[in-house]
């Protein structure tokens, strides 16, 4: 392979990673009428902020409310009530004659 085309692959492999390095990453602000932290974009977009545990960024939301354990809870209840059903659905089918 001679040097220009080389260079030539060289170039065709860095240049699809170029548009990559010119998105810009977004900045945290902070309303201050609520306390509550957004992503801001450069292109002008934006988005709450949430914490690790999924709630939202504010100051009035606990940190132990979170999204997760809440989702739990609701499939847990969605379990139990589907087992309920089938239970049922067991009973009346033993029933019939």
């Amino acid at each position: 392979m001679n040097k220009s085309a080389r260079w030539c692959a060289i170039a065709l492999m860095v240049l699809p990673a170029h548009p990559a390095t010119a998105l810009d990453r977004p900045v945290v602000w902070r309303d201050e009428d609520t306390g509550c932290a957004y992503l801001l974009t450069p292109q002008g977009g934006i988005t709450p902020r949430h914490r690790r545990d999924g709630t939202l960024d504010c100051p009035d939301v606990a940190a132990g409310t979170g999204v997760v354990e809440n989702m739990g809870r609701d499939i847990a209840r969605g379990l139990d009530a589907l087992q309920r059903e089938v239970e049922r659905l067991r009973e009346r089918y033993n029933n019939r004659p």
